[in-house]
């Protein structure tokens, strides 16, 4: 009983079984053991270099055993036990690193880590009390938390939503309390909202029908808070000549001469914008925010004149990062699908509407699936000018284009704009295309709208263009520890 400790003398008189135990545990370098024998624990401390002095009991010393083929039995059983034991182990470890593939998998659209726990209800409310309480209100101070928007095809949420209204409802109603077949999408998406591995956003449809009326949604475009007359956009003039054709991607390239570059009304007011790529499963997921590096950027950089707009992209909560930088009282807030967000500044700026537009997709060796802009209506507080602010995280692997061809999804960007926003808005394209300067996807937008800046990071993959070509400044801020870098660019309306 108690610590015994095996030292150069004889042999410790214990259970044959135990002995050969403590053989093989000296013998792979182990320090200390623990046994379970019928009389309770036993701790044995074993001393380094005296494997060489253990001696295993004779055949006879067994008690109950006998020579000969009985012993070997004994011996072979205590070897299947510990392969089974082993085996065991291994099977466990096994499922827990399927288990960590598969939660992986589901939530990966842009590589981000799953968050560790999902706000409840009651939590999501009373941090939008505490935002509100600071001067931002109802939908606003939803965006600011997490954003509200309609899931998109090819979202975690969509697949989570589809699969639960096709036949989650059906097999097993008691999954899914207050809810029935005839539930609207909404209704399910707001019921996965605190489902990590489904990472839905709240439908805006519920803030947005008390203080600025219900959300439309129509051929995969999510428009808020207006109505679009088709006589009242730029419009798209196709060629004929049909891109990526048999894919769902597939668009018709405009026609020689057409191009998207009007400046609006010639209001002549100056706009800041920011284009930031912020590698936030690393900076946040795995650094925790680099103590706020990436928003003292963005402060540092607003601190004489502030910036109007801001679109990020690998961004999975834009309410941190204005936090970092002490903005998130001055700022809007939209959260777009697969990880892209903006922001405006309130006091300059109203939102419009708002929505997003898939345009291209992965290609199958680097997948993470489709990919998409996501777009904003501005109107300037003095003037009355509307800005058409759009972001964009362009297909896998880079300088490819995707799966659709940087061809297919470059028009298929100018087709968004051309249809959505209005003739006399001022369009400022800005993100990270995953394409440079000699790539397809620049080549095919380049002679269409305005180009006004390209970073360095990857070749030079991130970049500004608009319709209006007076460009007044650029500039590199640096990468805040991302792996791309802040891009600024003041371009006069």
């Amino acid at each position: 009983q108690g610590s015994r400790q095996v030292k150069n003398s004889s042999p410790v008189k214990r259970p044959w079984w135990s002995v050969h135990l403590l053989h093989v545990a000296m013998a792979r370098g182990s320090s200390e053991l623990h046994l379970d024998s019928a009389d309770g624990e036993e701790r044995v401390n074993i001393v380094p270099g005296a494997v060489e002095h253990v001696s295993l009991p004779s055949e006879q010393d067994r008690p109950g055993t006998t020579t000969g083929a009985a012993a070997s039995a004994g011996r072979l059983s205590w070897r299947g036990v510990s392969l089974i034991s082993m085996a065991v182990l291994l099977g466990v470890a096994g499922c827990w690193v399927l288990a960590a593939f598969s939660a992986a998998a589901e939530a990966g659209e842009e590589d981000a880590a799953v968050p560790a726990r999902a706000l409840s209800p009651e939590e999501v409310e009373a941090l939008v009390a505490e935002v509100a309480t600071a001067g931002v209100g109802g939908a606003e101070s939803q965006a600011l938390v997490g954003g509200c928007r309609t899931a998109l095809e090819g979202e975690p949420c969509h697949r989570h939503v589809t699969w639960a209204m096709q036949h989650g409802i059906r097999e097993n109603k008691d999954w899914y309390p207050g809810l029935t077949e005839k539930s609207s999408f909404e209704d399910f998406q707001d019921f996965h909202h605190t489902d990590p591995y489904a990472r839905c956003p709240l439908a805006c449809r519920q803030l947005e029908a008390k203080e600025q009326g219900a959300m439309t949604v129509e051929a995969n475009v999510t428009v808020s808070n207006s109505t679009l007359s088709s006589s009242t956009v730029f419009g798209y003039t196709p060629s004929g000549r049909v891109v990526s054709q048999g894919q769902w991607c597939s668009v018709n390239e405009p026609e020689q001469g057409w191009a998207l570059r009007s400046c609006g009304s010639g209001s002549g007011i100056t706009v800041k914008v920011l284009t930031y790529n912020l590698f936030w499963w690393n900076l946040f997921g795995r650094r925790h925010g680099n103590g706020g590096s990436a928003g003292r950027l963005i402060a540092e950089a607003g601190s004489s004149e502030r910036f109007d707009v801001m679109g990020f992209q690998e961004c999975e909560g834009v309410g941190w990062v204005l936090g970092d930088a002490g903005l998130a009282t001055e700022y809007g807030a939209i959260t777009g699908p697969h990880a892209m967000c903006m922001a405006y500044r309130k006091d300059s700026w109203t939102l419009l509407a708002d929505g997003a537009k898939n345009v291209g997709e992965d290609r199958g060796d680097q997948w993470y699936g489709t990919r998409a802009v996501m777009w904003a209506r501005l109107q300037h507080s003095t003037t009355g000018q509307v800005l058409f602010f759009v972001n964009h995280h362009g297909p896998l692997p880079v300088h490819s284009g995707g799966r659709c061809g940087g061809e297919a999804t470059a028009y298929n960007i100018l087709k968004l704009i051309a249809n959505t926003a209005h003739a006399d808005d001022a369009v400022v394209l800005v993100g990270d295309f995953n394409a440079g300067p000699n790539d397809v996807t620049l080549q095919s937008l380049n002679g269409r709208m305005h180009h006004i800046y390209t970073g360095s990071a990857f070749g030079g993959v991130d970049h500004v263009f608009s319709s209006c070509e007076h460009k007044v400044s650029t500039r590199n801020l640096g990468d805040g520890g991302s792996d791309h870098d802040a891009l600024e660019a003041i371009i006069q309306l």
